[in-house]
């Protein structure tokens, strides 16, 4: 499926919830991520609350979905067995993203 493919699957995805843009911040473990989504892209970025790892920076994308591109922290060989490595696929991010919304 190309990247415009996706978010437009995404874009259908919510469509029935009326949401077309959002902004939520959701725990997954112990690690809080900011999900976004417009019209343009949905992002899930990882907000580090400087707990040791990579205390310098405030946060990085885990995934990315716009219509000419797809990232996806998990399937990037050199992140995806990092210890900070969210391991979450787009399919899973969307899971939590619609229950961060019913909540």
């Amino acid at each position: 499926m190309t990247p415009s493919e996706t978010l437009t699957k995404i874009r259908g995805r919510f469509q029935g919830s009326g949401l077309d843009r959002y902004n939520i911040t959701v725990v997954v473990g112990d690690i809080s991520y900011r999900i976004t989504f417009d019209p343009d892209s949905f992002v899930v970025y990882r907000i580090n609350h400087c707990k040791g790892h990579k205390h310098h920076v405030p946060g990085w994308p885990v995934c990315l979905v716009t219509k000419d591109a797809i990232f996806e922290e998990c399937l990037d060989a050199s992140l995806g067995s990092d210890h900070c490595s969210c391991n979450l696929s787009i399919d899973q991010w969307l899971e939590i993203a619609e229950t961060g919304f019913k909540k």
